[in-house]
């Protein structure tokens, strides 16, 4: 790339909009993989999300010192409800074996 050519940020990939994977028929595998892929897509951005926000927490901790509690209390609340909602559940479910205990 020349100095005379500027630089174009690329233009992101954008990808149909399918059922869930609960919703399709499961004989159907290429429905199946689109549902699959597609939800492992969500929940990359969502983890993605939620340590843009952890940044932004631990950074501001950093700078208020002792007035962290006052000044970050919206970055904390909002990483605390992204780790309850923002759960990566991939391709298939994985039970939480310490709910049972």
């Amino acid at each position: 790339m020349s100095a005379t050519e500027s630089w174009k940020y690329p233009e992101h990939k954008t990808y149909p909009k399918v059922p869930e994977i609960e919703e399709v028929d499961k004989d159907d595998r290429e429905a199946v993989l689109a549902a699959r892929n597609q939800r492992v897509r969500e929940d990359w951005v969502k983890l993605m999300e939620e340590r843009i926000v952890k940044k932004k927490l631990r950074e501001c901790y950093r700078t208020q010192g002792v007035n962290h509690y006052e000044n970050c209390r919206h970055l904390a609340l909002a990483y605390l409800k992204s780790l309850r909602t923002n759960k990566v559940r991939g391709p298939r479910e994985i039970k939480d074996t310490l709910a049972d205990f």
